[in-house]
């Protein structure tokens, strides 16, 4: 789970990495969304993959700063 001081740091990054429009194409709802430039790595934990590609029951367990990007992908 993720303490307030760590939601609050977490935070101020992605508000100094804010754009206008995503960054790759984008279906949905888009309303009440903010853009962020793709430069902050996250390590989430997931139940599955839906059959539409979507993560069941992901949470946020933190930043990851030693991950090479090239090292980052999805399974399944």
């Amino acid at each position: 789970m993720l303490g307030q001081a760590s939601a609050t740091a977490l935070r101020k990054q992605m508000d100094k990495l804010t754009i206008p429009k995503p960054a790759a194409k984008m279906t949905g709802r888009r309303k009440t969304a903010r853009w962020i430039r793709p430069e902050l790595l996250a390590e989430i934990a997931y139940r599955a993959w839906t059959d539409d590609g979507k993560l069941r029951h992901a949470s946020f367990k933190g930043l990851r700063e030693d991950a090479d990007e090239a090292s980052i992908f999805a399974l399944g």
